[in-house]
């Protein structure tokens, strides 16, 4: 039987330090900008997040086969406020003028810079920038079959004996054993006056919405969970990659200890050799029979919001784009226990725009915002809409040619310790009735109470 591949080994770990040295040899002195080295590697499997990493960034969409781990920090731009998406391009443009890479095996994969936002301008909390991307001193990324391990240096930290220990913490992490079943936890809910005062928005939001103030409006709310031991957050993933294999997972170390963690069933967007594609998500119905699916199809409601969600991301795409697709019907997905309307735009993107470009254009859809999108953003901030860190913004990576991907964080919550935070949100339309809207953010909320162990296994 052949001995299993651990990323540990210390033969394997001598081998990528001297691989890497000769590299760095080659390269030559680094006066400016970014050098990254890119070497195959044995697979190493990323279904799971590895434990006890600090820094991590963690990204996976396991239907498409591509699964990413950043640690550290080569180059990072941090923005906050009306300007963040122009501060955000000009540090990225700053970064590929002089970003040197040597793709010592040909795996034909780029660095990436890793990043997400939140759905305001301004930062909601001291987690999180408004909005943030880092270049990653590690990077670990399964694309496909291929395996491949990127070493970033910033000019004058090109310093070889740094990147390995950094290595071998990643190494040392992955060689664990996955994690056991996440200790079982208690719900401390709002209480009827916090609930209460949720259902009243939802009739001030109906009430707008019929006197023709705005059409749509996506209302959120949190629950708090609490644990006898610290969660782990390796074991929450775990238990999310095991039942959310069509979403994207990831999680975001937080500065101050915790992370940012979800499986969002939401792409925002994503450019791949100059085609955009995006998801229209909105509509949803809870049921586990097949009958529910048929009936979300078929019911007036869920379809208008769904096509208020199409009509602006297509009025957004089709001044950058030379082609744009937009179906005419949605089809219903159906996730775990929920199902959704869920219609897929594609299109070919002018020459000079990426996904940075895309992003702004789109972020907030009508899907975590409203419609028309100004009078919804204003209606949220008259009435105390607040969402912490980077809820119903995005999570996302970007290649050194500016395509990537970035999926809006929902289904997700901030763990640290003890505690956990758990966000879900409803959008509210004509006919949109308190009690039921309610019932939507309890369902939404499922997934994330079942990793976190809220459930046992016999009510999954």
């Amino acid at each position: 039987m052949l001995k299993r591949f651990r990323p540990d080994d210390p033969v394997f770990l001598g081998q990528l330090e001297a691989r890497l040295a000769a590299a760095l040899r080659h390269a030559g002195n680094l006066e400016a900008g970014l050098l990254s080295v890119t070497l195959a590697v044995p697979e190493i499997p990323l279904e799971f997040m590895p434990a006890g990493l600090d820094e991590a960034f963690y990204w996976s969409r396991p239907s498409a086969g591509r699964s990413l781990l950043g640690l550290g920090a080569a180059a990072e731009i941090q923005a906050d406020g009306v300007e963040r998406w122009c501060l955000l391009k000009d540090a990225f443009a700053a970064w590929q003028a002089r970003w040197q890479h040597e793709d010592i095996d040909a795996t034909g994969l780029q660095p990436l810079a890793l990043g997400g936002f939140g759905f305001a301008p301004q930062a909601a909390d001291a987690d999180f920038p408004a909005a943030r991307l880092r270049v990653p001193a590690l990077l670990l990324r399964r694309e496909g079959d291929i395996s491949a391990l990127t070493f970033t240096f910033a000019a004058g930290a090109v310093a070889l004996e740094p990147a390995m220990q950094r290595m071998r913490r990643l190494a040392s992490a992955m060689a664990q054993p996955p994690c056991e079943k996440q200790d079982q936890v208690s719900r401390r809910d709002a209480g009827d006056g916090e609930d209460s005062a949720w259902l009243a928005r939802v009739a001030d939001a109906v009430a707008d919405i019929q006197s023709g103030r705005l059409d749509k409006v996506v209302l959120t709310r949190s629950v708090r969970l609490s644990a006898a031991q610290p969660f782990d957050p390796a074991c929450v993933m775990a238990n999310l990659a095991k039942r959310h294999q069509r979403c994207t997972l990831f999680g975001v170390a937080m500065p101050a200890g915790g992370m940012f963690m979800g499986a969002s069933p939401e792409l925002l967007a994503g450019l791949r050799n100059g085609e955009t594609y995006c998801d229209a998500l909105a509509g949803t119905a809870w049921d586990r029979g097949g009958a529910s699916a048929r009936n979300l199809l078929a019911d007036m409601k869920n379809g208008r919001e769904h096509r208020l969600v199409v009509q602006s991301i297509a009025e957004a795409l089709r001044p950058v784009c030379a082609r744009l697709e937009v179906p005419a019907a949605p089809v219903a997905l159906h996730l775990g226990h929920l199902h959704h309307l869920w219609s897929g735009l594609r299109g070919r993107v002018k020459p000079g725009i990426g996904l940075l470009d895309l992003l702004e254009r789109l972020h907030p859809t009508p899907a975590v915002g409203g419609y028309p999108p100004r009078a919804a953003l204003e209606w949220l901030a008259q009435h105390g809409e607040n969402r912490s860190g980077w809820y119903t913004g995005a999570v996302g990576w970007m290649d050194a040619a500016g395509e990537g991907e970035f999926a809006v964080a929902l289904r997700c919550a901030q763990v640290r310790g003890t505690q956990a935070e758990l966000y879900a949100g409803a959008g509210i339309v004509a006919g949109s009735e308190p009690h039921h809207e309610l019932a939507e953010t309890e369902a939404k909320l499922l997934p994330m109470l079942h990793a976190l162990g809220h459930f046992r296994e016999e009510h999954d």
